[in-house]
């Protein structure tokens, strides 16, 4: 029912009792309404139908709430803000291969990393020569073949080949050695890096987030609005904002009259429009990433931004298990660390203790289980790890041990 305090569903057990002051109201007060008998089990049977119509008439009630909608109910809310659920997007990256000199490798090529992900080339790829016959390569060794010049191709535009934000890889090329799908022995060695902008569908609470933060403000002016605009580009995980209002350099570096924004996620060009549409008129941006955007005018505007340090995490997972324990349980293990380390967004905290119960509830039989984290592998405590407003977390299957 509705009341001043909103809508308040009955319970079953107070339908049971209702129905059964009313039964025995029309059919007088010996009538009997035990659990087993005729009266009873009729009266049980309308109250467990009513509890599902009260059920759906709360649904459909709180449904017109921000913080209860769900689903398409949801969606319905945000376009009435002009905003909509961010769809799934490819990651975008960088690629270079070691070979034979003058071999090409032709657009349309996959390459798979060691996670089993992979990805392709949009671009022939020439490699180029180098005048050597042999080049010692980080994660392969040296590199030879049939002592003919070894040549170096690379591109910008390797693309995921699918969308989500496990093809996310935002180090550089050095940390991904990769393996070709289709092997051909002109190409030595490949490695990927630099790969941004996969995004998952946009879930309830992030899509719920945004909700709230336009329903205050709309992108119009530093800093509120910048942070509100970028933030509406998909793959954009987190947005922070160093400003320097003074009229001198700050002690980080930051020229004076500046905002040094960094983003998390997203694709360069998208997060590099939105700034330049949010930005009031005189405002410099500043940072390590240049992105040339023009105005509906066609006047070229260069805009600036970072983003945000990563820092490597390693972790030493130690589990005693039973006989449920899966064959593939130390992989699970591995997988259930990647998802909850990567989700943690600039500025916030990861919490070691937070592992145990992500481990416990995703994978079975484990008896027992000791971990420690670090941003060091000779440095693992038993401890959290507080990232910077500047910070985020990266970690890759070879930095989590398994005992």
């Amino acid at each position: 029912m509705l009341d001043k305090n909103g809508f308040i569903r009955p319970t079953y057990a107070e339908l049971i009792e209702q129905l059964t002051a009313k039964w025995l109201q029309l059919f007088g007060e010996n009538a009997n309404t035990a659990a087993n008998s005729v009266g009873g089990i009729f009266i049980r049977l309308m109250a467990y139908f009513l509890n599902k119509v009260y059920e759906l008439a709360e649904f459909v009630y709180q449904s017109q709430f921000i913080d209860s909608a769900t689903g398409p109910t949801l969606d319905q809310l945000a376009a009435n803000l002009g905003l909509v659920r961010q769809a799934p997007q490819t990651a975008i990256g960088d690629i270079k291969i070691y070979g034979l000199a003058g071999y090409i490798v032709k657009a349309g090529t996959l390459f798979q990393t060691k996670d089993g992900l992979n990805y392709v080339t949009s671009e022939d790829i020439t490699l180029i020569d180098t005048g050597k016959k042999q080049l010692n390569v980080e994660g392969f060794g040296t590199i030879t073949y049939n002592n003919q010049n070894i040549g170096i191709g690379d591109s910008t535009v390797l693309y995921a080949n699918g969308t989500g934000s496990k093809f996310n890889k935002p180090e550089s090329v050095v940390n991904y050695p990769t393996d070709q799908v289709t092997p051909v022995e002109e190409v030595l060695a490949v490695q990927v890096g630099n790969l941004t902008g996969g995004a998952d569908l946009e879930i309830d609470d992030a899509l719920r987030s945004r909700l709230e933060q336009a329903s205050q403000e709309a992108p119009s002016s530093p800093y509120n609005g910048v942070i509100s605009a970028v933030h509406n580009v998909v793959g954009v995980n987190a947005v922070k904002i160093v400003s320097n209002d003074t009229l001198v350099a700050d002690p980080a570096g930051n020229p004076p009259k500046t905002l040094h924004i960094y983003v998390d996620g997203g694709y360069k060009d998208d997060i590099a429009k939105a700034i330049l549409e949010s930005v009031a008129a005189g405002v410099q941006t500043f940072g390590g990433i240049l992105v040339h955007v023009k105005d509906i005018g066609g006047s070229t505007h260069d805009i600036y931004y970072d983003k945000p340090t990563s820092i490597g995490v390693f972790a030493n997972i130690k589990v005693t298990t039973d006989d449920s324990f899966p064959l593939t349980g130390n992989d699970q293990i591995k997988q259930t660390v990647l998802n909850y380390v990567r989700s943690v967004g600039m500025g916030e905290v990861i919490y070691y203790s937070y592992l145990y119960r992500v481990i416990y509830d995703n994978v079975p039989g484990i008896v027992v289980a000791d971990i420690k984290i670090g941003t060091t592998k000779d440095d693992l405590k038993a401890a959290d790890i507080k990232l910077t407003d500047i910070q985020r977390a990266t970690i890759t299957e070879d930095a989590v041990v398994i005992i």
